[in-house]
């Protein structure tokens, strides 16, 4: 039987730290529906990462997700761990991290960056 793969646009070009310095920051993606779209449970992030407006390096951008049992609710950290992976910026990095995340209705993903400046960042998550 073939399962068909649903993604779900994460981030699309976000800007995540702080552009006004070098201070790194925390970007959460809108909420994404699971009910209808998990089945096997097979989750992965393909993600693009890179330094923001030429300010230098952006270091490293970590990735973990949040969950909630409705879709305006309180995200919180499962206490599984939620991490999903870390991409080190050279000039665009690209990727995909596959990862096993509890049983939720509502996801939102979490972008991180360090304090080596900000970065832009686009994910996609594919689920099966």
């Amino acid at each position: 039987m073939a399962y068909k793969i649903s993604t779900r646009v994460a981030f699309a070009n976000t800007v995540v730290g702080t552009t006004a310095g070098t201070l790194g920051g925390t970007s959460l993606s809108d909420p994404i529906d699971l009910r209808d779209i998990s089945r096997i449970g097979n989750f992965s992030l393909s993600y693009l990462v890179t330094d923001w407006g030429g300010m230098g390096s952006a270091g490293t951008t970590a990735f973990s997700y949040r969950c909630s049992e409705s879709r305006d609710g309180t995200y919180l950290v499962p206490a599984a761990a939620g991490d999903i992976g870390t991409a080190t910026v050279v000039s665009g990095n690209t990727g995909i991290v596959s990862f096993s995340p509890v049983v939720t209705p509502f996801m939102k993903i979490c972008a991180i960056t360090g304090t080596s400046g900000p970065a832009t960042v686009s994910a996609v998550l594919n689920v099966r």
